[in-house]
C-alpha cells in the first residue's frame, strides 16, 4: 500500500514544476482582476519562494453573513455579505433592513491555506512552521498529481445567530457588540497569518545559510 502511494507521488513529480508555474500564474492573474484576498498576496509569495512548495485556493480570513437554516448547510443557503477586512455596524444594519428566507448567521473565521509540497519532508516542514505560528489544526489532506496537499488552519472561528427571522428585532447594543467581537476574532486570525509569513520568510534565510 505504501509502495503504491509513493509510486503515485513519484509519477506526478515530473509535472510538479509545471503545476507550480500554473499556480503562480493563476495567483498573479487573480491579483490583477481583484479576485485574490487583498491581504494575502505577500504570504502566498513567501510560500512560492520555497523550492518545494506552492499555495492553492487559500483565504486570509473573512467575515460572512449567511442566510441559511444552519450555518454549515450549503444547499439553498445564500452568502449575503463577505469581507476579508472586517465589518461595520452600518453593514449589519443594511442587511437587517432586508427580508430573509431562513436564519441569518454571522461567521468570523481565521485564515485557511492550502499548500502543495513536492515531498513528505517538505510537507512535515510546512506543518511544523504552521503549528509554530499558531495554525494548530494543520495536517495532510490528500495526495494527488499536484503533490502532497497540506491544509493550514488556526481553529479561530466565531459563529453567531444574528437573527432568527425578519420579525425579530436586533438592538443597537447587540449590533455594536457582535461587530466589535467579530472584528476582534478576524484580527486574531490575521495576526496568526502575519506570524506564519514571518516564519516562512525566516525559513528561507535558514535554507540559504545552511
Amino acid at each position: 500500500m505504501l509502495y503504491k502511494l509513493m509510486e503515485y507521488i513519484k509519477s506526478g513529480m515530473d509535472d510538479w514544476e509545471l503545476w507550480k508555474k500554473k499556480a503562480y500564474e493563476r495567483m498573479i492573474r487573480d491579483k490583477e482582476i481583484g479576485y485574490l484576498d487583498p491581504d494575502i498576496y505577500d504570504v502566498l509569495v513567501a510560500f512560492f519562494k520555497r523550492e518545494k512548495s506552492f499555495t492553492y485556493s487559500s483565504c486570509s480570513g473573512r467575515i460572512t453573513i449567511i442566510d441559511s437554516y444552519l450555518p454549515w448547510i450549503r444547499k439553498n443557503s445564500t452568502i449575503i455579505f463577505k469581507n476579508h477586512l472586517g465589518i461595520t455596524e452600518d453593514d449589519v444594519k443594511d442587511i437587517l433592513e432586508k427580508p430573509q428566507v431562513y436564519r441569518l448567521w454571522l461567521v468570523s473565521q481565521g485564515p485557511i491555506l492550502h499548500v502543495y509540497t513536492k515531498d513528505w519532508e517538505e510537507a512535515w516542514d510546512i506543518i511544523k512552521i504552521a503549528r509554530n505560528a499558531g495554525f494548530k489544526h494543520s495536517g495532510v489532506l490528500t495526495v494527488n498529481n499536484k503533490g502532497i496537499l497540506v491544509e493550514l488552519k488556526t481553529g479561530i472561528k466565531l459563529v453567531h445567530l444574528l437573527r432568527e427571522n425578519s420579525e425579530q428585532q436586533v438592538s443597537e447594543d447587540q449590533i455594536k457588540t457582535i461587530v466589535k467581537i467579530s472584528n476582534e476574532v478576524l484580527k486574531k486570525g490575521k495576526d496568526k497569518l502575519w506570524e506564519l509569513q514571518k516564519l516562512v520568510e525566516e525559513s528561507l534565510k535558514t535554507k540559504v545559510t545552511a
